[in-house]
């Protein structure tokens, strides 16, 4: 937890309303004051003797204390996830005791509360549909029968469990792009064709979660993730910030694993969505950026050819990386950079600095400075650096897709090197490989050899 939920659960346990054992409240202040501020690790036998000084030590009575405090610690945890609008079930309570102004304050409050709100997720429609229910409940019963909103419950309930629906459904597609286990769920054929409808494509969140799942079913992949992209740019505020966050990764991984398989198509968009992440912070973490996603963006901006915006965000996001491997990281970014620019020096001098590397960066640098000696012709130092690499590929276990496509890029350098000045045949024979290999995923690079 940090300081200020800390100190809010604090005030919690304080309350008599909530926690009626003093020394709840005494165990709570304990482990806070020794985790927290003095950074100590906990004795059992010294928490009980500073909550009960002259006693004797009784385990049994401070797993009791502690079960109290988790307790109360996981009501006040549900406390907080609660909704503060003016739920339902108080209305019902009006209703039933027929206090008329006091139901009709709080459903205009919770109408008020709800509109407020820039979210239009499935909760939002649920929440309307359970206040119009009350709506009905009330007006029903004073016999105000031409004024029953039955149609608008159902509008609402449909757009609900449809939002849901479409939400599951593209939840439990995502993992099928990893595993070949497929998911078995029931009457989505039905739901999509009714989210297809024009009414409901007018919905943004019906829209977005319809487009997710397209995603993964049609083969017009390209329009589609474009359209998905376009919706999800205009309409990312209408969810809450894990699911936004979700949708996001969603596209972009899709984008990703496209661009993987040599689809430059999908740069731009992939780019774009990157950019709305950091702009509405989706793409950080407590405030800190993932290497992974630093990698990605760098290497499409600069694939891209947006140079400039490339090094602007290498260096404003350079201090959100994880510190331990922060400046290794940015070095290597920095020197693909430099080499684009072709600063063949300056990307030498910040490979020079990336080290203790996993495996996948360290051979992105090894991989970085052999390009550079190809591309200035230092034949004899390519070589040499081909063999220093095979032997460190060599030394690396169960490296799977990745040790195959750095093989390939090694063995395909090597011929370019080795290749005699005018034998023709081995010359197509090479550019045959080239074009044919697969995983490969330095092939514009060689290509651009000839």
């Amino acid at each position: 937890m940090n300081e200020v939920e800390r100190r809010q659960l604090k005030d919690w346990l304080a309350s008599p309303v909530h926690n009626r054992r003093e020394e709840v409240c005494r165990l709570f202040a304990h482990i806070d004051n020794y985790l927290h501020h003095l950074r100590l690790p906990l004795d059992r036998e010294q928490v009980y003797r500073s909550l009960y000084p002259s006693r004797v030590f009784d385990d049994l009575h401070l797993r009791q204390l502690c079960h109290y405090l988790l307790q109360s610690t996981e009501t006040w945890l549900a406390w907080r996830n609660s909704d503060s609008t003016p739920t339902p079930s108080l209305l019902a309570e009006y209703r039933a005791r027929g206090l008329g102004r006091l139901f009709e304050h709080s459903y205009k409050k919770a109408i008020q509360t709800l509109e407020k709100s820039t979210h239009r997720h499935p909760e939002y429609y649920w929440q309307h549909y359970l206040l119009a229910r009350e709506r009905y409940a009330w007006d029903s019963a004073r016999g105000r029968l031409g004024n029953l909103n039955l149609e608008h419950q159902e509008e609402l309930l449909q757009v609900a469990l449809l939002g849901f629906k479409l939400r599951q459904a593209y939840l439990s597609l995502a993992p099928q792009q990893l595993s070949d286990m497929p998911v078995n769920i029931p009457m989505l054929d039905a739901v999509l064709a009714n989210a297809a409808t024009a009414k409901q494509q007018a919905i943004p969140m019906v829209r977005i979660y319809y487009l997710a799942i397209q995603l993964y079913r049609q083969t017009e992949e390209d329009a589609v993730f474009e359209q998905f992209s376009e919706a999800f740019r205009a309409h990312s505020h209408i969810f809450t910030t894990d699911e936004a966050r979700d949708l996001l990764l969603l596209g972009i991984n899709f984008g990703i694993r496209r661009i993987n398989t040599e689809q430059g198509a999908y740069l731009r968009a992939c780019l774009l969505l990157f950019q709305q992440g950091l702009d509405t912070e989706l793409l950080l973490e407590d405030g800190r950026l993932n290497t992974l996603t630093y990698n990605n963006i760098a290497g499409i901006a600069i694939r891209l050819l947006e140079l400039d915006w490339a090094s602007t965000f290498l260096e404003t996001y350079r201090t959100r990386l994880d510190s331990r491997d922060r400046e290794a990281v940015y070095a290597l970014n920095a020197a693909r950079l430099a080499y684009t620019r072709r600063d063949y020096a300056i990307a030498l001098q910040l490979l020079r600095t990336c080290n203790d590397l996993d495996f996948v960066h360290q051979m992105s640098a090894r991989i970085l400075q052999l390009k550079i000696h190809v591309d200035n012709q230092e034949i004899d130092l390519a070589l040499n650096h081909i063999r220093n690499t095979r032997t460190y590929l060599k030394r690396q276990p169960n490296t799977g897709y990745h040790k195959e496509n750095y093989r390939n890029i090694l063995l395909l350098s090597e011929h370019w090197c080795k290749r005699p000045a005018y034998d023709q045949e081995k010359y197509h024979n090479w550019l045959t490989a080239v074009k044919n290999t697969h995983p490969l995923t330095e092939r514009a690079w060689l290509l651009g050899l000839i």
